[in-house]
């Protein structure tokens, strides 16, 4: 918000509502399209024609390496598209810019070892899949404001498997391993603006995404063993701020996640966790005056075995400054940490308590801390 002046942070979450189509990174043979056309939408018994542009990319690539005695093979997929509808109403222009794009690597590997120590093949392949479509809509009323909508949605998915068999000549034990791990996540954001003059407005912006992740193990060399774990996540986020142009400029953001983790470990070991987080920001500035305070909260638990630990923190800071003149930051956190069961009781539990203040006056910093904890008890200066 307020992009014309350098002096303004930005309080608002980073969501790339409507942004571009992922960039074309890797280089291959590829084939545009644009084209032009004036369609008619129905409108009661009016028709309403609509200027449309059209333009999109086709990119792929294949190539082979050698890396030492392994065979590489990579190839991407690349498609994207564009289409942009606009029309003028005397003063007021509205468009609508649609993208889509989709995206797939594929990486394969084969190799042959022969070692006095080791004799084997090994096999291996990376996937990954991404798929985007964003639109952004906007609406101008000359020479006055404008409102933009804009929303954007990904879904990635990514598979890797490995499969090895090897001899070892000194002894003959023969070994196997194979590994397999899958992963898939999603996202959507949008974005709101309303802007009744230049340089003023109301912005949000919201943030979704959810994921997970499974891999397992297994390996024979004489004997058996192995392991499965995966991960799940999710989280959101928000943004909402008021621009005033030259005058002030306030906003507010908000983020909370969450997520869980096991993992079994043959013959026969397992552990499990679960952790939660939020941030939250509220800042802004008028004239050479600008100030942001933010909190945070993070907890998490674990279990492995008949062990139970458990953290968490909360985290309190503040920003203030005047131009040049003089800035003051300030925070403090509170930490706690436990295991149970347990006979040490500086195990059992730990509360922290630290707390910083840096102040600097034209150009002069100066810095205090200290942290104090128990169990054990200490008091230090930081």
């Amino acid at each position: 918000m307020g992009k014309h002046s350098r002096r303004k942070p930005s309080y608002l979450p980073k969501v790339a509502a409507g942004a571009a189509p992922l960039a074309l990174l890797l280089a291959g043979p590829a084939t545009s399209l644009a084209a032009q056309a004036d369609q008619a939408i129905p409108l009661g018994s009016l028709p309403l024609p609509l200027d449309h542009q059209r333009e999109g990319s086709f990119d792929r690539g294949v190539g082979a390496t050698s890396e030492g005695d392994t065979t590489v093979l990579r190839g991407f997929l690349t498609s994207t598209e564009r289409n942009v509808y606009n029309k003028d109403l005397g003063d007021a222009k509205i468009v609508a810019d649609v993208r889509r794009s989709v995206s797939e690597s594929v990486e394969a590997r084969d190799g042959v070892t022969v070692r006095p120590d080791k004799v084997g093949a090994l096999t291996a392949s990376k996937t990954a899949q991404t798929v985007t479509q964003g639109q952004r809509n906007t609406m101008k009323l000359d020479p006055h404001g404008s409102v933009v909508a804009g929303n954007e949605t990904k879904v990635e998915r990514s598979a890797a498997r490995l499969t090895e068999a090897a001899l070892d000549p000194r002894t003959g034990t023969p070994s196997f391993t194979t590994e397999d791990a899958r992963a898939l996540g999603a996202s959507e954001g949008t974005y709101h603006a309303v802007r009744p003059m230049p340089g003023f407005g109301v912005i949000t912006e919201t943030e979704h995404h959810a994921g997970g992740e499974i891999d397992r193990t297994l390996r024979l060399d004489g004997g058996f063993s192995g392991d499965l774990g995966g991960t799940l996540e999710a989280g959101r986020s928000s943004g909402y701020a008021v621009d005033l142009g030259e005058l002030a400029a306030v906003g507010t953001t908000s983020a909370q996640h969450g997520g869980g983790r096991f993992k079994g470990v043959l013959p026969l070991d397992a552990g499990t966790g679960t952790d939660f987080g939020q941030e939250h920001a509220f800042g802004g500035n008028a004239g050479p005056v600008n100030g942001l305070v933010t909190t945070g909260q993070d907890a998490g638990l674990a279990q492995h075995g008949a062990v139970l630990t458990g953290s968490g923190a909360n985290t309190i800071s503040g920003d203030l400054g005047v131009g040049e003149v003089a800035q003051v930051h300030g925070a403090t956190t509170s930490s706690i940490r436990g295991v149970l069961p347990t006979v040490d009781p500086a195990q059992a539990g730990h509360v922290t308590q630290s707390g910083t203040l840096d102040v600097t006056v034209l150009g002069r910093p100066a810095h205090t801390g200290v942290t104090a904890g128990a169990l054990p008890l200490e008091l230090r200066r930081s």
